[in-house]
C-alpha cells in the first residue's frame, strides 16, 4: 500500500455534494490530518493550523458543488491542496497586517514569511499524514468484512507476511488470502480513493 495517487471516490464526492452528514463526517475524519500536516509544513503554529483547517473545511463545503474533473490529471487531493494553499496564504497576509509580534518588527516579519513552496500547484509530500488517512479509512471499513477476511488483508497488505505463514495461521488457501486482500483494497479505493 505504498506509492499511490490520490483521487477520491465518486461515492464520497457524491455524499459531500449532497450534504450527506455521514459523508461530511467521513471526510472530516479522513482528511483533517492531511490538511493539518500541510499547515504545519507551512510553519503555522498548532493553534493557527487548527484555525486554517476549519477554514479549509468551510471552503470545501462551499465549493464542493463546483468541483469538476475537466482534465485527466485533476484530482480531489490537488483541489484540496489549492483550497488549503489559499487559506494558508490568507493567514500569512492577515498576520503581516496585524500589530507587531512580541519581539518587534523582525519577529513579525519572520512570522509573516510565506514559505517558497506554498505557490506550488502540487501538494507537498506528507507520508505520515497520508498513511493516517488510509489508517482511518481502514478503521472505518473494517466492520464491512468478516474477521478472517480482514485478518488476511491486514497480515498480507499491512504486516506483509508471506502467504504461506498467513495460510497456516488462518487456515486459508493462498488464493483465498489474495481474494481477501483484493476485496478490502478495492473497498478502500472506493471509500477514500487512491490508486
Amino acid at each position: 500500500m505504498d506509492n499511490h495517487t490520490w483521487t477520491t471516490s465518486i461515492g464520497l464526492l457524491r455524499d459531500l455534494k449532497s450534504s450527506d452528514a455521514d459523508g461530511w463526517q467521513r471526510f472530516v475524519h479522513l482528511y483533517t490530518p492531511l490538511i493539518y500536516a500541510w499547515c504545519r509544513k507551512a510553519n503555522l503554529q498548532e493553534a493557527d493550523s487548527a484555525d486554517v483547517c476549519q477554514e479549509v473545511l468551510r471552503d470545501v463545503s462551499r465549493g464542493i458543488e463546483k468541483l469538476k474533473y475537466s482534465q485527466p490529471d485533476h484530482s480531489f487531493r490537488g483541489w484540496l491542496w489549492t483550497i488549503t494553499r489559499a487559506a494558508i496564504a490568507r493567514h500569512y497576509r492577515k498576520s503581516a497586517s496585524s500589530p507587531a509580534a512580541f519581539g518587534g518588527t523582525d519577529a513579525n516579519h519572520r512570522l509573516a514569511e510565506v514559505p517558497d513552496w506554498i505557490d506550488d500547484e502540487v501538494a507537498p509530500e506528507s507520508t505520515s499524514a497520508e498513511a493516517e488517512v488510509i489508517r482511518r479509512a481502514a478503521e472505518l471499513i473494517e466492520g464491512d468484512f468478516a474477521e478472517k477476511t480482514w485478518q488476511a488483508f491486514w497480515l498480507s497488505a499491512v504486516e506483509e507476511l508471506p502467504a504461506q505463514e498467513i495460510s497456516e495461521r488462518l487456515g486459508m488457501t493462498k488464493n483465498a488470502i489474495r481474494q481477501a486482500r483484493f476485496r478490502v483494497l478495492t473497498r478502500l479505493k472506493e471509500f477514500v480513493g487512491f490508486d
